[in-house]
């Protein structure tokens, strides 16, 4: 009698470098949530997004490459970024946080991979085992083995709905974090009207008092300075060597600084404070955010290629300390959380949709393909389809990494 394979693989094994940990506490998870016939609704629209998430992928690999063949400036930051700018892999890509990256690449794996196990129980293909993937103790992800053969041998509209549903979690997980991002950004409001302090030099009048980065100058000698623009004129009126009280705003707090302005470094007979002001308003950064009904372009630009501009971020390392928030300090580590699940599985959705097989979409497409005409055309050529478009995907991925390297060979 054939041993059940569910019960003769090890609980714990070990394939270099992850440690694979099985258990049948997921499996059993998995049917009790599989027969919400909100999943099997949720798999038909899967089916139906994957081919539009491919066509949106493809468009993303064009629109890339072109512009490294059109540019040779961007070429040059592509270089300057390296080939790990364009992995998903926090400690590597320069731009994804090592934390909010490990804990977003979790949860997208673990998304995709129950989302394949709960639609092959709600339509009756066996699961042999599931459970998760550790590096050293870490958790990195789960995993699901289906049945292949009885998914093989499925109608395609059973076997689509189970490959797409993968894609299809990470995209309704990852448009829910984008929600909470938003919902948090919300809560959050600048600490004052005031000049936004980006820099304090050493040395000068400014860091002698005692302004810090991240500070506020709210007037000076008690006449507003509700922006960078204003804060210079008001300077502009003094000679070096005037007593001025300058007003900051620190946060919660509100202090009074008595400074004697020194001379610029560039035109002595003017004065100079010793600060550098922020190049954005805070008001319009924010606003481009709370604003969800209409975000503005460089913010949905900046959703799906986040760079290291971080003037464009409300919540990063540098514009944080100009905002507070109804829920306290708990908004920055919250809307980076909710940032880094939304991006990460918005690349894991879009990429898994691609027609390259074994990628879930190129199962899918390979399906799809024989389920339409492989009964005129037969399977080898569906093969040959499938894997003629998966060599062209593959080689149009790679050419993002040699571009930027191409060099004379490419117009400047």
């Amino acid at each position: 009698m054939e041993e059940d394979s569910t019960t003769s693989q090890k609980s714990i094994e070990f394939r270099f470098p992850f440690l694979i940990v099985r258990t049948t506490r997921g499996i059993s998870a998995m049917d009790r949530l599989s027969r919400f016939g909100i999943f099997k609704v949720a798999g038909w629209v899967s089916l139906f997004l994957v081919p539009i998430l491919a066509a949106f992928a493809i468009f993303i690999l064009l629109f890339t490459v072109s512009t490294y063949f059109a540019s040779p400036a961007i070429r040059e930051v592509a270089r300057e970024i390296g080939p790990a700018g364009a992995l998903l892999i926090p400690g590597l890509n320069p731009f994804l946080p090592l934390l909010y990256g490990w804990i977003g690449i979790f949860v997208g794996i673990v998304v995709h991979e129950g989302a394949h196990g709960v639609m092959a129980r709600a339509l009756n293909i066996p699961v042999k085992s599931a459970g998760l993937l550790l590096l050293a103790i870490i958790p990195v992800g789960a995993f699901v083995e289906i049945d292949d053969k009885t998914l093989e041998k499925a109608r395609f509209r059973n076997a689509g709905r189970i490959l797409a549903s993968g894609s299809g979690s990470n995209m309704a997980i990852g448009f829910l974090s984008l929600l909470l991002m938003l919902l948090v950004v919300s809560s959050m409001r600048p600490i004052g009207v005031g000049a936004p302090i980006m820099q304090v030099f050493d040395d000068l009048p400014a860091a002698e008092a005692g302004i810090m980065p991240g500070d506020m100058i709210l007037s000076i000698n008690d006449v507003s300075t509700t922006n960078q623009d204003l804060l210079g004129v008001e300077l502009s009126t003094y000679s070096p060597g005037d007593e001025v009280k300058v007003t900051v705003q620190r946060r919660a707090e509100t202090m009074d600084f008595t400074i004697i302005l020194a001379e610029h470094p560039q035109d002595p007979s003017l004065s100079f404070l010793g600060v550098g002001s922020l190049p954005v308003s805070v008001d319009l950064v924010l606003d481009q955010y709370q604003d969800a009904l209409s975000l503005s372009p460089r913010v949905v630009l900046y959703l799906i290629f986040p760079t290291g501009n971080q003037f464009l971020v409300p919540f990063s390392d540098t514009m944080h300390v100009f905002y507070t928030s109804t829920i306290g300090d708990l908004y920055r580590p919250l809307a980076n959380l909710f940032f880094w699940i939304w991006f990460i599985n918005f690349n894991l959705g879009i990429f898994n949709a691609l027609p390259i097989f074994p990628l879930d979409g190129g199962q899918a497409f390979r399906g799809a393909l024989r389920a339409s005409v492989g009964s005129r055309i037969g399977e080898n050529p569906v093969k040959w389809i499938t894997g003629a478009i998966s060599l062209a995907l593959v080689l149009l991925i790679l050419s993002m990494f040699i571009i930027p390297y191409a060099g004379t060979l490419l117009p400047s």
